[in-house]
């Protein structure tokens, strides 16, 4: 915790990323419980998973935008942005105008602009902090993710019943405005270049020139590789988050849906904060064992008659998982350019999401027929098949520590723009 007492950007960034979890959190819950009470259907949460999640597979175009204009500046105007667009909920409530359209009509586009916060977020790590406080801060910016989320998604579904899904909407509100404070207080050395003086032709072709290179250093590198193998437990978690309202109606309710929720937020920390631990340790030795007990763990929670075995050991499963994402992230940043970290990070999390989507449709679809259990005991292969995916990528397999992974081994230079060669 040094690292929140030395650093006064790190420690506002963070705190002002809790804050702003802590309203997503609630109102996650709130808009997936809401969508479900108003249609009385799983296949319509399915829906509103596949459409909030849609965003974050076009997470993608937003790198370019972010390594050529202030992420300060950026940061605070897409925090305003999401705030007043969920005033429209409790609005019209209040004009008897609410509907189940409405609402998924504006979880989307929410959705879309909170996607500059993790490639925004990522970026600014190595241009306030050292190469040797990235893995700490890492985690530490993790329990800011999941921490928040584990805390008020397990009494997410108690809100919910307690005060109403439209308070927790309001609350979510208020949360934006204490974050773009903190935002704004963030004092940065380091400024992006603006490229507003060039003319708008010369801007779209330097995005596009950006955003090739971007591609460039994903697709043709060592983290393309890394991302194929998270296709499948991607779709797999999309089909998880549309069913897991009905699944956990029949366990038990909207409580059940917090905790289960909750669940996957704690071992995520868990795994997050467990990573210094394992800082030395082979990324794909991790990968690997991690995965396929993360896959056991699974199975248990879904064989379990027990309610509470069903939380832990779902809970469980998601810890080493967790530990692997600051881990891989602490990679990225150690190898990739500073000025090209934002599009790469932002590539990654579209290519790692882009089928979750499709996921949560399909499972949605699919539970109406087989119902949300079987669905549930599906979606573990996700984690079996990335286990296997590294086991058979000798390239994969082979990942030595984060911290000693050789840049330009993997292709990489990073103290230019340029990138040689191919994994």
């Amino acid at each position: 915790m040094n690292l929140l007492k030395q650093n006064k950007n790190f420690r506002l960034l963070i705190s002002a990323r809790m804050i702003t979890n802590i309203g997503d959190s609630v109102y996650f819950i709130a808009a997936m419980w809401l969508v479900y009470e108003m249609s009385g259907s799983s296949f319509y949460s399915g829906l509103a998973g596949f459409l909030t999640m849609i965003p974050r597979a076009l997470q993608f175009i937003i790198g370019p935008i972010i390594d050529r204009y202030s992420i300060k500046r950026l940061i605070i105007i897409t925090q305003i942005a999401q705030a007043v667009l969920l005033i429209t909920i409790p609005a019209a409530a209040l004009l008897d105008a609410l509907s189940v359209s409405l609402v998924l009509v504006v979880m989307p586009i929410v959705s879309f602009f909170n996607q500059f916060s993790f490639p925004a977020e990522s970026a600014l790590i190595p241009q306030i902090l050292d190469k040797d406080q990235r893995v700490q801060a890492n985690g530490l910016m993790t329990l800011a993710y999941q921490g928040t989320e584990a805390a008020f998604q397990a009494i997410g579904g108690v809100l919910v019943t307690a005060l109403g899904a439209l308070f927790l909407f309001s609350a979510d509100i208020v949360s934006f405005f204490i974050a773009i404070i903190m935002f704004a207080m963030l004092h940065l050395t380091h400024v992006n270049p603006s490229h507003t003086n060039l003319s708008f032709k010369a801007q779209c072709t330097r995005y596009f020139t950006d955003l090739n290179e971007g591609f460039h250093i994903v697709i043709h590198s060592l983290i393309g590789k890394m991302m194929v193998g998270s296709l499948m437990t991607n779709f797999a978690l999309g089909a998880l988050v549309a069913i897991l309202p009905a699944y956990s109606d029949q366990l038990g309710g909207s409580g059940m849906y917090g905790l289960m929720m909750a669940a996957m937020a704690i071992g995520t920390l868990i795994g997050a904060l467990a990573a210094r631990r394992f800082e030395r340790k082979p990324i794909g030795k991790m990968l690997m064992i991690g995965y396929f007990i993360g896959f056991l763990f699974w199975i248990a929670a879904a064989s379990t008659p027990i309610s509470v075995l069903t939380v832990i050991l779902f809970s469980a499963c998601m810890i080493f998982p967790g530990c692997n994402n600051v881990l891989n992230f602490t990679l990225i940043q150690n190898v990739v350019p500073r000025n090209m970290l934002a599009r790469a990070m932002s590539l990654v999390a579209s290519l790692a999401t882009c089928i979750m989507p499709l996921g949560s449709l399909v499972g949605g679809a699919l539970s109406a027929t087989f119902g949300p259990k079987v669905i549930f005991i599906a979606a573990s292969c996700g984690f079996l098949f990335y286990a296997s995916y590294v086991a058979l990528m000798p390239v994969l397999r082979r990942l030595p520590a984060a911290g000693e992974v050789n840049p330009e081994q993997y292709g990489f230079h990073p103290e230019t723009e340029a990138i040689h060669g191919h994994v």
